[in-house]
């Protein structure tokens, strides 16, 4: 009951006009820095895109081997990304006992087991999939011998339940068969099933004693179980030792797990190499896998193999390293690190650069080389070489990146707002998400240059030209609209009222999807309504910059530094200088409003909006952004709308004020 009141409470203190929220905003994504886009289509196939150092090591493995010339075939390719299991899909085991006549359905099988440890809360998987497709198998073999509705399969069903049993919890072990057809398979039953229930030592002996019996029909696979047990009992030496005398190759995988726990160091280099030879579909899932592993939880020491190097390297940006080994190979991997380190300044820069011309543009490092190479040219070459890459087919993250770059080389504010506009490829909440997301936005390197460095009379061109796609017009369009009113001595009551209406606009364009909630008039979930102050904050950033520095672009994908406008006159950039210091002076959009409120209702105590205003001002203050000052301007409108206008609805609407 206390509950029920408590969630009741809770549900009537939440305004009606504030809907619900998830935890996280959705932000846009213009390059992926943990992915490519498409890993399993085109990155596969060697359209690599701009190849980025944060990628997960899976996929630095991948670009390596196309840099390399090694690729992936079809089979790899295949191995390396499997299909996501569809989740609907029914447990293979359960589908097939739940035919059987006269056997009781089951609905699921937890396959994980808890660890009992003290001060340790886990769970593993315990029964694997291969183990449902084994016993489904088996089971369709039994039909096929004894008949469906016979007792013989009934028998061997029931054993088959005991042993999956204790996937989750439990020790149930079946009892030896009395029927003679089916001592071979309970045997082995009675082994699964004290496996599972981590009865290692005595699954071992069971195992062996299978494997000794040249009649039953599970000898061969009995001894790679026995040293299963080994390793589930932690015994990893007598499991390595038995694993060679086995020498098959499921024997020879279960080695690489091993050999990674024992000798990790190692291990990681046997796999560097493993990683680097072709036709490997057999091995290459687990490769990935297991090397991913290793470099996580033992990071190497020592660079003995190539790939293992090149991605330290790469991820590490070591200049000087990556240069040598450039110099030492002359391959295509190491250029495109050396490239990625390089500065414009560099003696080796056009040694790197004369090397990135010979790159093919059938190259799987043609786009990296080439977008390398339009940061480290002269202006003049720098533009041409990124036309010319803007001509090809590339991943969109690819193209935003060079749209980045020829965006900062653009020598008019038309050709400026050509490559303003980027293509989001993905979505930022509480993980990095990649998705296609449709229509243009603006990344925080662009919207940093239109807020900040363009004077008013630009930002109206531009929101009325057709340069940019419609939504970042209409957006510019609200911007200018506040900063004609902000940049002005006597701004218009009527123009006030409606910016209170419309928590929506705001006095600068933003970075990618924007604000949530796209009607103006409506309040936005995460309090992003209207503006804060621009004034620097104690950390020394302000928060127009902290905003943007939320984005891809200044996450360390494009070029670090503040975006300039070169291409603007100096009388406009001047006046853009003013207009962003008169911006900064001013307070947060909530105290700002008040104040010319409150100085209209000085002025024009009997115009009939001024009711709905200083509600419209108390509402600012509640889910606007506010600062020390807000509380008191909050105050102020409370107690003049209650005091000259008592009797309003406005003031019926309008209980509290807000600190």
């Amino acid at each position: 009951m206390a509950l029920r009141l408590l969630i009741a409470l809770l549900v009537l203190a939440v305004p009606m006009e504030l809907p619900g929220c998830g935890p996280f905003p959705h932000q846009a994504l213009f390059s992926l820095t943990l992915q490519p886009e498409k890993p399993e289509e085109e990155f596969a196939r060697g359209q690599l895109g701009v190849v980025q150092p944060n990628y997960a090591r899976r996929y630095l493995v991948i670009a390596y081997r196309h840099l390399a010339g090694v690729g992936l075939n079809q089979q790899e390719r295949w191995a390396a990304f499997p299909a996501s299991p569809d989740a609907s899909m029914e447990n293979p085991w359960l589908t097939a006992r739940n035919q059987v006549p006269g056997v009781k359905p089951l609905s699921q099988i937890d396959p994980n087991r808890q660890v009992k440890r003290d001060g340790f809360f886990e769970y593993y998987l315990n029964c694997n999939e291969d183990a449902f497709r084994t016993a489904a198998a088996t089971l369709a073999a039994r039909i096929q011998q004894y008949g469906a509705s016979s007792s013989v399969v009934a028998d061997w069903v029931a054993a088959q339940d005991q042993v999956f049993a204790n996937c989750s919890s439990g020790a149930s072990i079946p009892s030896p068969a009395s029927d003679p057809r089916l001592r071979a398979d309970r045997t082995y039953q009675i082994a699964a099933a004290r496996f599972y229930a981590e009865q290692y030592d005595s699954a071992r002996q069971d195992f062996q004693s299978i494997g000794a019996d040249s009649e039953s029909p599970w000898h061969e696979i009995a001894p790679y179980l026995a040293a299963r047990c080994l390793i589930r009992a932690g015994e990893l030496a007598e499991a390595e030792a038995e694993l060679k005398r086995i020498g098959t190759p499921p024997a020879g995988r279960l080695l690489g797990y091993v050999r990674a726990h024992l000798y990790p160091e190692q291990r990681i280099h046997e796999l560097g190499q493993a990683l680097m030879k072709p036709g490997i579909q057999e091995s290459i899932a687990q490769d990935l896998t297991d090397y991913r592993l290793l470099f996580d939880t033992s990071p190497p020491q020592s660079h003995h193999d190539d790939l293992t190097d090149w991605i330290v390297t790469f991820q590490s940006g070591s200049r000087d390293h990556a240069l040598e080994k450039w110099r030492e190979t002359r391959s295509l991997p190491w250029l495109v690190a050396a490239l990625q380190t390089a500065d414009s300044g560099d003696t080796a820069t056009p040694d790197l650069l004369g090397a990135s011309r010979e790159v093919k543009p059938d190259s799987p490092g043609y786009v990296t080389a080439g977008f390398h190479a339009v940061r480290l040219m002269p202006e003049a070459k720098a533009r041409s070489k990124a036309d010319e890459l803007l001509r090809l087919k590339m991943p969109v993250s690819a193209r935003n990146l060079i749209r980045a770059e020829r965006m900062r080389l653009a020598r008019s504010f038309d050709e400026f707002l050509q490559y303003a506009p980027r293509t989001a490829v993905g979505e930022l909440t509480d993980m990095e998400e990649a998705k296609p997301v449709p229509g243009e936005h603006l990344d925080a390197d662009s919207a940093d240059v239109l807020n900040r460095l363009i004077p008013l009379p630009l930002l109206k061109q531009a929101s009325e030209g057709r340069l940019l796609p419609a939504a970042i017009r209409r957006d510019l369009a609200g911007v200018v609209f506040v900063r004609s009113m902000l940049l002005t001595a006597s701004p218009s009551f009527d123009d006030i009222f409606t910016l209170l209406k419309s928590p929506g606009l705001r006095a600068y364009v933003d970075t990618g999807f924007g604000r949530e909630t796209r009607a103006e008039g409506a309040i936005d979930s995460f309090r992003d309504n209207w503006w804060c102050a621009f004034t620097a904050k104690p950390d020394g950033r302000d928060y127009y910059r902290a905003r943007a520095e939320m984005s891809s672009a200044l996450r360390g994908l494009y070029r670090k530094g503040t975006p300039a406008a070169p291409f603007l006159p100096a009388p406009d950039r001047e006046q853009a200088r003013k207009e962003w210091e008169l911006l900064r002076s001013l307070p947060s959009a909530p105290d700002w409003l008040t104040q010319q409120t409150l100085a209209w209702a000085e002025k024009s105590p009997s115009d009939p909006r001024i009711p709905e205003a200083l509600h419209l001002c108390v509402r600012a203050s509640r889910y606007g952004c506010s600062d020390d000052k807000t509380g008191d301007f909050s105050h102020q409108a409370f107690d003049l709308l209650h005091k000259r206008y008592p009797t309003t609805e406005w003031a019926r609407k309008t209980p509290y004020w807000y600190n």
